[in-house]
């Protein structure tokens, strides 16, 4: 019997079997398909998904496939400026770039590559969902194989990562959450060439045209994704033909300048399943929810799924924690995908609006607002904390996300600090607000609890120690300090998923904390 079985190897399940077999558990992988899907899907993620691709340790291998995305502008239906999505400034708190344009085979095959040299992941392709089945202590797949021939597998957590239609999410008839965005999309990915780059904006654009709503992203490479609101009048399938791609092109490019590389039709959807969980199954990525793409996040949606549920299946099937750890999923992903999913349905809105007096109004009304000079977000704070789950939700920095600085030891050369922690939970605390005999009483209840001690300090000195359950570490830039201080703490408790369970303010509140996490972890009710 495996210890998770995973239905569906798209980005989100090829993410959760890569976490998991760098954990060491024992997974099986299902899919009905051979072959990556070919056709245009994600183009972006961010640094909360490429530092879980770093996890995954994929993070080098997908450079070829990836660019920092570009700023993005709104603009109204006379041309003005609405909204200015920017950047956070440096230094980044997670180091890699705030935003990611990206190519999703080329990240695919990646991911697939590095689970290929897991021996404790086994993937079968071409293996058709049929049916499960939940007992006491497990839960049996019952599939098609490539032969047409009935197989059953074992496992003792099910995860279905099978897309928008899922077949799981329909065993367990589970509801979608309607949040009323659906509107049918064309989304049309041109090679250009070298010479006509230059002819076309340099930023993401959102054209809030109530003639035609329509989208410009910059990807990779000569890579430009256009995507184009499709309207009542069009018919169903003329706007894929060659002449009529050209023809909504026109504004921007023509036939010589760039090549057709593939295009495809989509219902953009505001959806959330209203339930996660049943039992030993669990439901991830596109089968959980489906987020319009206009903030960049419906498949960071699906990857933030993959790393909150790893760790907590690691903990679980290894005895760290009880079983009860899991019913958290959902307690903490659910309220976050939906605030997520209702800003990022809120810009479609305002993207798509075709009433002309309705569109002049808002133009008019943010113009007005602004001066002119339209609307400044930073798309990163947008993503909101987790409110509930597996935190102490009343303390300072609970359910935020600890900084990743670029970390110095003696041992080592410069390298992201997550590269040097093992994946269990960290305290880290400012060395120069911890005396000595403190540091040392921590460090010895930590040891005793399986929690790792990292203690950043303003120099590295050539005779500083590193027992098994202490790093010292030196910031390149003062990420970590600057957070904590910000929050009134010496010092944060950290998940293996790098969300904070909570801010530490002083060493006996460290010492209770550690006490609290541990009785949490084994005898949750």
């Amino acid at each position: 019997m495996h210890e998770v079985a995973i239905v569906g190897y798209g980005p989100v399940g090829a993410t959760l079997a890569a976490l998991l077999g760098r954990l060491g558990v024992d997974v099986v992988v299902f899919d009905k398909n051979f072959e990556i899907y070919p056709m245009p899907r994600a183009v972006g993620f961010d640094h909360d998904a490429m530092r879980l691709f770093q996890c995954a340790g994929v993070s080098e291998a997908i450079r070829p496939f990836i660019e920092p995305f570009r700023e993005e502008i709104y603009l109204g239906a006379d041309g003005r400026l609405l909204q200015h999505f920017k950047h956070m400034p440096k230094p980044y708190p997670l180091t890699w770039d705030p935003h990611f344009t990206c190519d999703q085979p080329g990240i695919e095959r990646e991911l697939r590559t590095q689970i290929s040299s897991m021996p404790n992941v086994r993937v079968h392709l071409g293996y058709e969902f049929q049916f499960f089945e939940q007992h006491a202590d497990s839960v049996s797949i019952h599939l098609q194989n490539e032969s047409g021939q009935p197989e059953t597998f074992s496992a003792k957590y099910l995860v279905g990562c099978d897309g928008a239609s899922s077949a799981i999410r329909s065993q367990l008839k589970i509801d979608l959450e309607n949040l009323n965005y659906d509107e049918p999309w064309l989304v049309v990915d041109m090679k250009v060439k070298e010479a006509y780059l230059d002819k076309l904006p340099l930023t993401n654009v959102q054209y809030c045209n109530p003639a035609r709503p329509s989208t410009l992203i910059c990807c990779p490479g000569n890579h430009r994704r256009w995507e184009f609101m499709k309207l009542p009048s069009d018919s169903p399938d003329a706007l894929i033909a060659e002449e009529q791609l050209w023809e909504l092109m026109s504004p921007w490019i023509n036939p010589g300048e760039a090549d057709i590389w593939r295009a495809a039709s989509y219902r953009f959807h505001a959806l959330v399943a209203r339930q996660w969980q049943d039992g030993r199954v669990f439901l991830a990525g596109d089968s959980a929810h489906q987020t319009p793409p206009f903030l960049g996040q419906g498949m960071c949606q699906g990857l933030r799924d993959a790393g909150n549920l790893a760790w907590k299946l690691h903990h679980v099937v290894s005895g760290r924690a009880q079983e009860s750890l899991l019913k958290t999923y959902s307690q903490e992903r659910r309220p976050n995908v939906v605030a997520t999913t209702q800003l990022a349905k809120d810009c479609g809105l305002m993207i798509s609006e075709r009433d002309v007096p309705k569109a002049s109004a808002r133009d008019e009304e943010i113009s007005s607002a602004t001066a002119g000079l339209g609307r400044i977000i930073n798309r990163q704070d947008l993503i909101p904390p987790f409110e509930a789950g597996f935190l102490e939700t009343s303390a300072p920095l609970s359910g935020s996300v600890f900084p990743q600085p670029v970390a110095i030891t003696q041992s080592r050369s410069p390298v992201l600090m997550d590269d040097l922690l093992p994946p269990c939970f960290h305290i880290v605390l400012l060395a120069d607000q911890v005396n000595q005999p403190d540091l040392d009483e921590i460090c010895t209840v930590a040891s005793q609890l399986g929690i790792f001690v990292v203690a950043v300090q303003e120099k590295i000195l050539p005779d500083d120690s590193r027992p098994n359950q202490l790093l010292h570490m030196q910031e390149t830039i003062p990420l970590i300090k600057t957070y904590l201080m910000n929050g009134s703490c010496i010092g944060a408790i950290v998940r293996p998923d790098h969300y904070v369970y909570c801010g530490v303010t002083d060493t006996q509140n460290a010492l209770d904390a550690m006490a609290t996490l541990a009785a949490k972890l084994q005898f949750q009710n």
